[in-house]
């Protein structure tokens, strides 16, 4: 098992970077609507790991776009050939990212499924909706309903990074919204949804028993934003604290100070930065607090490169990485 470690740099205890983003941007939508995009449907990320589709009638397949490669994926695998599905927001590229691009607007106007998350993760759409793109399509929204943690007074959106909530929660709620639109399909959606369902469970049992052989006292999470309360959660990790509170703002030298002796008091052995970010602060925690493990590529937001180009393939080498820093 391959661990994508980048060492710490030295750095002065009030030394701090900036993450390789500025946080959540809005573009005006009106500007949105003249360009029509280039590639309006279909998007990588579908992986080894995907179930497989049982086929699909004469019928055009319904057309889908999802906020993040994430759903995309697990949408893709319920619908197998009756649907094509788009992301919005690209592989490697999170929310707080992402600036609404030209061919949004027309993308949303063309669906007939939208497929988000909600609980605050894919605000941007808004300004695309009140323009007028795909305010009349139907809307799956994945995470109403869900109980959430509670983090600073705000509801966290990361379901997804925890199995056994898209096994209740996502996966028949894409398998029943197909069926309500395209009723001739209902028993591959039934069919797939169940296959996909099982090679989740399989993978779920799997990591669940990597984690477990990881002794108690080493399972401290120390990430680089909030991302992983569900995962910690069902994984059985503890959650010692987040780089960043807000992504966009650094920590202040006050803040940097407070979670070094945390993490020291705690004996944490890694620290866990994104792909989607940069890892200095990471790397900048870790040379404080005597940290010789950084993993910089974890995934939550949106799929990466293989192995991590699929729902199923992004949760096993999250858990594989995290534990192999752990041990």
């Amino acid at each position: 098992m391959r661990l994508d470690i980048t060492p710490p740099r030295t750095v002065s205890r009030k030394s701090t970077a900036s993450p390789a983003h500025v946080g959540r941007r809005f573009a005006a939508a009106g500007g949105l609507l003249a360009v029509f995009g280039a590639a309006l449907f279909g998007c990588a990320g579908g992986g080894s790991t995907s179930a497989p589709s049982t086929g699909a009638s004469g019928a055009p397949p319904l057309q889908v776009v999802t906020t993040t490669t994430v759903f995309a994926d697990i949408v893709r695998n319920v619908g197998g050939e009756r649907v094509v599905v788009a992301s919005i927001i690209p592989a490697g590229v999170g929310p707080e990212d992402y600036e609404p691009r030209p061919g949004d607007a027309r993308r949303l106007a063309s669906a007939q499924l939208l497929v988000s998350n909600g609980v605050g993760l894919d605000d941007f759409l808004a300004d695309l909706l009140r323009s007028g793109s795909g305010g009349s399509t139907p809307r799956l929204v994945l995470g109403d309903g869900i109980p959430t943690i509670e983090q600073a007074g705000e509801p966290n959106p990361h379901f997804w990074l925890d199995p056994s909530l898209v096994a209740k929660h996502y996966l028949p709620a894409i398998q029943s919204k197909l069926t309500e639109l395209d009723p001739a399909g209902a028993d591959v959606y039934r069919v797939n949804g169940a296959a996909y369902a099982a090679a989740l469970a399989r993978l779920d049992e799997e990591l669940l028993a990597l984690v477990g052989s990881l002794p108690p006292a080493n399972r401290k999470l120390v990430t680089f934003h909030d991302a992983y309360p569900y995962l910690a959660r069902h994984f059985g990790f503890e959650q010692v604290g987040v780089i960043v509170e807000n992504v966009g703002q650094e920590p202040t030298a006050a803040e940097l100070a407070s979670l070094v002796a945390a993490v020291r008091s705690t004996g944490a052995r890694a620290v866990f930065g994104e792909a989607q970010f940069s890892p200095k602060l990471a790397q900048t925690l870790a040379a404080e607090a005597g940290i010789t493990r950084v993993v910089t590529t974890l995934y939550n937001d949106a799929l990466g490169p293989p192995p991590a180009d699929s729902y199923l393939g992004m949760l096993r080498y999250d858990i594989e990485q995290i534990v192999g820093a752990l041990r």
